[in-house]
């Protein structure tokens, strides 16, 4: 369980490295990523949003790592949102290729997906203890 906890605090410190600069400088943050600078004021509101929304799964995650079985629900989201953003990050912007620092980040959320990933399988409980009695 204590690697569990590691994991989540390491995810949380990955995805707090994205979402902060994100939020807070939506302009430079789009064009770093696409490669290109936003098209209208909306685009990057709506940026912006994205990263405040990764900002509070970051926060999620730390809040986790204090006792993860508890908070299993939103560690699966947090991993089936980092699965998804890596995809969407992989297959490119406007038909290019993604740029070093979009793929850095796709592939390092993917690597934070199999460790989460790994640390649940690894804490499951074993099959035929989910039938028993809970001690009374």
């Amino acid at each position: 369980m204590r690697i569990f906890r590691y994991v989540l605090a390491a995810t949380a410190l990955w995805t707090l490295m994205g979402a902060v600069p994100g939020y807070l400088d939506p302009a430079t943050s789009f064009q770093r990523f696409s490669g290109a600078p936003a098209e209208s004021p909306i685009v990057l509101e709506l940026y912006r949003g994205a990263w405040g929304q990764t900002l509070l799964f970051a926060i999620g995650y730390a809040v986790a790592s204090f006792d993860p079985r508890r908070h299993l629900l939103v560690v699966v989201l947090g991993a089936v949102g980092k699965s998804l953003y890596a995809a969407r990050i992989l297959v490119g912007f406007s038909g290019n290729p993604p740029n070093s620092l979009a793929l850095t980040a796709a592939l390092g959320d993917l690597v934070f997906v199999a460790l989460i990933a790994a640390s649940i399988m690894a804490t499951r409980p074993a099959r035929g203890r989910l039938l028993e009695p809970s001690p009374s």
